[in-house]
């Protein structure tokens, strides 16, 4: 196995781009990195530079917008995330693009790459990846989001319209650019072969999963429920389309109208929409039984999700949502917890047994299902069993490694045919 000091020559050099994220906050990407390395890799990464990176030490060297964490060498850029309106996304986008166009000529010329990742959303590398592929590199698109999806869902009226329009354009021109694509589950496989027309043969299946090694020790921290019977946790990105509002409604149902003042509900994770939770707690005077860390280090996850009771996966109905991966869903299970979940498509492929499924927009339904789970010991034992297990068998990332790595080994051929 590789190692980052090793002075062989590597296996190939991988230059992975992130828009919507840094790493290594973005779970999926830094494993994704990890594996390479460990397979023999050169890996660079190109991502935002998030406000928690000013506030987090995680680096073992740092220089400005460069630095090398565990053998992976990232250069950030300065970004301002758009809130909401079309013109502040474009103009996000613009920066983003401007950027890593920037850094992916210094990456080529301090590091060198033979393969470019991109990760989505949004969809707007296309150009730089077909550019590469001229020059013989390969050309691999990492399909995180369905984001005709996300932009139908977020914007309404003619320019709603237009920009719907050209991200169904955008994720045409991307899915044609690249030699191979990487799909998080068979939703996004079908969607790559029919609406992208891409040869099965060049679409892999990379599911996310945690590292059977972050999960071997499960120790409860019973101080972390705060005196309390009980402990719900939600682990997560708080955006547009993550559930914050549903979430929160559920849990001034459950603790005000129920009277439920047994249970520690504890939200962790940021994004741009992490302002609305954190109103809501202070309007409804919820601050005693609502936590809400941001986004917390791995050791801190581990130590809440090893303590929690139930956890929660509000994500509400959307085309994007229906046929997506939640994440959040998978590591809930690798640390057996029984899961309550909005009834979505994925899910149920993901989580099977191991969830309670509420109907779509029944928050009250979602706050009934944590109730009843947290008072029935026996059926959270059960489910939390049956859903380790399908993580231990099927979904840890250890699973993904070796088709990680088959990708890689196809995008390393002929790259400039494009």
């Amino acid at each position: 196995m590789a190692s980052p000091g090793r002075s062989e020559a590597p296996a190939g050099k991988a230059l992975i781009i992130v828009e919507n994220n840094s790493v290594p906050f973005d779970r999926r990407v830094w494993r994704e990195a990890l594996a390479l390395r460990e397979a023999g890799w050169h890996v660079s990464v190109i991502c935002p530079k998030s406000p928690e990176d000013d506030r987090l030490v995680f680096n073992d060297s740092a220089a400005g917008d460069y630095e090398v964490l565990e053998g992976i060498h990232i250069y950030r850029f300065p970004m301002q995330f758009a809130e909401h309106g079309i013109v502040a996304f474009l103009r996000e986008y613009l920066t983003a693009f401007r950027s890593s166009v920037r850094l992916s000529r210094r990456v080529l010329r301090e590091q060198g790459f033979d393969v470019l990742q991109v990760c989505n959303p949004p969809d707007i590398f296309f150009a730089l990846g077909a550019y590469y592929r001229t020059k013989g590199k390969g050309f691999i698109f990492d399909h995180h989001d369905l984001f005709p999806e996300s932009v139908e869902y977020r914007y309404q009226g003619a320019s709603g319209r237009l920009m719907h329009w050209l991200a169904v354009l955008f994720e045409r021109w991307t899915f044609r650019a690249a030699n191979v694509v990487i799909a998080t589950n068979e939703s996004y496989k079908e969607i790559a072969v029919k609406r992208g027309q891409v040869d099965p043969a060049d679409v892999y299946v990379v599911r996310n999963g945690p590292e059977l090694e972050f999960i071997k020790d499960i120790v409860p921290d019973p101080s972390l429920k705060n005196g309390r019977p009980h402990l719900a946790c939600f682990l997560g990105v708080m955006g547009v389309e993550d559930g914050l509002e549903p979430m929160m409604e559920s849990i001034r149902y459950v603790v005000q109208d129920l009277g439920r003042r047994d249970i520690q509900f504890v939200l962790m994770g940021g994004g741009r929409q992490r302002y609305y939770a954190v109103e809501r707690v202070s309007e409804w005077n919820l601050e005693d039984q609502v936590l809400l860390p941001g986004r917390v280090p791995d050791s801190e996850v581990k130590r809440y999700l090893s303590t929690a009771d139930v956890c929660l996966s509000p994500d509400p109905y959307t085309p994007l949502n229906n046929l997506s991966t939640m994440n959040k869903i998978i590591e809930y299970m690798a640390f057996g917890k029984p899961v309550v979940s909005f009834d979505l498509e994925e899910a149920r492929v993901s989580a099977d047994d191991a969830a309670v499924y509420v109907p779509c927009g029944d928050d009250r339904g979602f706050g009934d299902a944590i109730v009843q789970l947290l008072d029935d010991p026996q059926r959270r034992e059960k489910m939390g069993q049956l859903g380790r297990q399908r993580v231990l068998t099927k979904l840890a990332w250890d699973h993904q490694k070796p088709i990680l790595r088959e990708a890689y080994e196809a995008a390393l051929g002929p790259g400039d045919d494009a």
